[in-house]
């Protein structure tokens, strides 16, 4: 291997059997220059696709090198819990994330992540893997790094196990969903932070996941016509959340919801009522 150019001590751009690559390791590119040689051993990660070497180069030419590091460490543990191979993706987008966490921290500005209780339940294992990184970032950095960061890391696993090249379509996704739980807690006047909606919150979130999920991918319940009308006509108060939802899943997110799905979320929200009655009674 060739060294083309040298972003920082531990990451360097090779020539190597007629191709380019961005490699990296511990000192790989200390006191080196172009046209040096790197020996194999001392490679711990290489890149080879063009589009992730042009992030590649601007991220080692804006941010600490530190940060890099982090992020190839944290993906290793988290590949490792998770039993799987993220897309090459996260490597350059997680090393940014976490520089410009770092710099939010040092100016004392926090974010908290309005989706962390949908994330949490959605996405559980990622989160867990999430919450090992922030420990880890926070020891390593002596930086408060917050449980809303955990989230948002999350959801870079998540990404990367779903072979996304962005975060855009997860977070659409949990988005969605969290503004028909808000529909749902404002028409029943229910308040799913408090501890004991715990159980009753969880169940809904999943299953207004599954709605999500069948109407991307256009295989929806199938719901008989009669019974359709048996269930708008018996429960006649959640049928109109149900309906009010349709609606601003329509106007906000330009989401079509069927009717018999518009039926299955109605059964949801009913069941969810009873259990709330059986609650306070």
């Amino acid at each position: 291997m060739k060294i083309i150019k040298v972003f920082n001590q531990n990451a360097v751009m090779v020539s190597d059997n007629d191709s380019q690559k961005i490699v990296t390791g511990k000192g790989i590119g200390f006191n080196k220059k172009k046209n040096d040689l790197v020996p194999r051993h001392e490679v711990e990660h290489e890149y080879l696709a063009a589009d992730t070497q042009n992030k590649m180069q601007q991220l080692f030419q804006n941010i600490d090198p530190e940060f890099f590091i982090a992020s190839e460490e944290i993906i290793e543990a988290a590949e490792k819990m998770l039993q799987t191979e993220f897309n090459e993706h996260i490597h350059s987008i997680l090393a940014d994330h976490i520089a410009f966490a770092s710099d939010r921290i040092k100016d004392g500005i926090v974010i908290r992540n309005k989706l962390l209780n949908e994330i949490q339940i959605l996405y559980p294992e990622e989160f867990r893997a999430a919450e090992w990184a922030i420990t880890y970032l926070r020891e390593r950095f002596s930086q408060d790094f917050t449980i809303d960061e955990a989230a948002y890391i999350a959801i870079h696993f998540h990404s990367a196990l779903s072979g996304q090249a962005s975060t855009k379509k997860s977070i659409r996704e949990v988005t969605i969903i969290s503004s028909m739980v808000e529909v749902i807690a404002d028409e029943l006047e229910v308040n799913f932070t408090d501890m004991n909606m715990g159980l009753n919150y969880s169940r809904l979130v999943l299953h207004l996941r599954y709605v999500v999920e069948r109407i991307y991918q256009s295989k929806f319940h199938s719901m008989d016509d009669d019974v359709f009308q048996l269930v708008k006509t018996k429960y006649q108060r959640s049928y109109k959340i149900a309906e009010k939802i349709a609606k601003m899943a329509q106007v906000n997110y330009g989401l079509i919801i069927p009717s018999e799905e518009l039926g299955y979320i109605t059964l949801h929200i009913e069941r969810l009522s009873d259990q709330l009655l059986q609650q306070h009674s």
